[in-house]
């Protein structure tokens, strides 16, 4: 048992031992093995440093080829046209639904902005504009809603656009459903006693006139036509419609009413003319009367030797007297229910032929010409 001792002494002493021994002989090994390693080149390395450098730029190119993918068919699916200029006054983007508003193509993307939209000056103002909230503006015929986006000086300017001639007026059109509707209900009541009481004035003429008093009673037969002319058109008014739809040769339809005009005194005297034709679809009885109405219209104002001229078109119609005109104004408020041009006129035929086109889907606009007298256009 005394020798236990001597044993643990040289077991402490032989394990360090052991362990350097064992830690030399690994060291040995791995200098054998990187001796018998060849030289490493500096032109592989130089290479290879290169190569990882090029792997990560593509990917890193890649990376932001899928952003600007993401970004340009985000800016396509907006409604709404988006122009961008930046601070080199350079198209910097303009997406697909402002391409189709402005009718260009996408490569005037990168072109100088004052060469791009030189056509359009409502839209370089709007890009000197002060950033702000939207407006709206006419401009080629159209109405638009435009906004310059509050954005860093170091992006350039940014401007939302959108044509907004539709919806105004289909906005307009229901305004004027919505005031024909309250109108309707008020005139019903009206023409109906209207009517009773004519019934009853014009039963005493006869009598009248049987009776030996003819003058009295033609006088008094004769405004009561007149009277009962003015009760019929505020009955029509007051009528609810049901329109149908169907395909229109427009040239057909404007030769019915013409034909309808010819037999009515207001057309003597006066030429009626008609070029082009077209398609629409429709009621072509809401449509005959409507057209009747403007004609009839166009013949008043056109003096007697000159000419009222239909030209037809897809989808449109313009009625044009040689008459002395009208102003904007007076001709938005001659569309308004009892607002006449004429003395004598119950101003409710020009309204009348609103309604009646609105409820097929066409919109009418009377405007001045500028050889003089007017224009009435119907457009599907």
């Amino acid at each position: 048992m005394s020798s236990f001792p001597h044993v643990l002494a040289w077991l402490a002493l032989a394990l360090p031992l052991g362990a350097a021994l064992g830690g030399l002989l690994l060291l040995l090994v791995r200098w054998a093995r990187l001796r018998r390693r060849a030289p490493a080149d500096p032109e592989a390395l130089l290479l290879s440093a290169v190569s990882g450098s090029l792997r990560e730029r593509g990917e890193l190119a890649a990376s932001l080829g899928e952003l600007r993918t993401v970004h340009e068919r985000l800016l396509d699916a907006l409604p709404m046209g988006l122009i961008w200029v930046d601070q080199r006054r350079r198209l910097a983007a303009l997406n697909r639904r402002g391409q189709e508003l402005l009718g260009v193509r996408p490569g005037v993307i990168g072109l100088e902005a004052a060469f791009v939209l030189e056509p359009f000056p409502w839209l370089r103002e709007a890009l000197e504009h002060e950033p702000g909230p939207a407006r709206r503006l006419g401009a080629e015929g159209r109405r638009w809603r435009i906004q310059r986006i509050e954005a860093p000086d170091r992006i350039g300017a940014l401007v939302q656009f959108e044509d907004v001639t539709e919806a105004e007026q289909e906005e307009r059109r229901r305004q004027l459903r919505e005031r024909f509707a309250e109108l309707g209900e008020m005139t019903a009541g009206v023409a109906h006693q209207l009517k009773n009481g004519l019934a009853v004035l014009k039963g005493q003429g006869q009598l009248l006139k049987r009776a030996g008093h003819g003058e009295a009673a033609e006088t008094l037969l004769e405004e009561t036509e007149d009277l009962e002319l003015v009760v019929q058109r505020f009955l029509q008014w007051a009528k609810p419609l049901e329109p149908v739809s169907e395909e229109l040769r427009l040239e057909e339809a404007v030769a019915q009413a013409v034909t309808e005009l010819k037999r009515r005194p207001v057309s003597q005297g006066r030429a009626l003319l008609c070029e082009g034709r077209g398609l629409a679809t429709g009621d072509p009885v809401l449509l005959h009367q409507a057209l009747v109405n403007l004609l009839e219209n166009a013949c008043q104002a056109t003096p007697l030797g000159r000419r009222v001229t239909v030209r037809i078109s897809e989808g449109c119609l313009e009625i044009l007297d040689e008459g002395p005109g009208l102003s904007e104004d007076t001709a938005i408020r001659m569309l308004r229910p009892f607002e006449s041009g004429r003395p004598d006129g119950t101003g409710l035929g020009l309204p009348l032929a609103l309604k009646w086109l609105n409820a097929q889907g066409a919109d009418l606009h009377l405007s001045p010409r500028p050889e003089g007298g007017t224009r009435a256009e119907i457009r599907w």
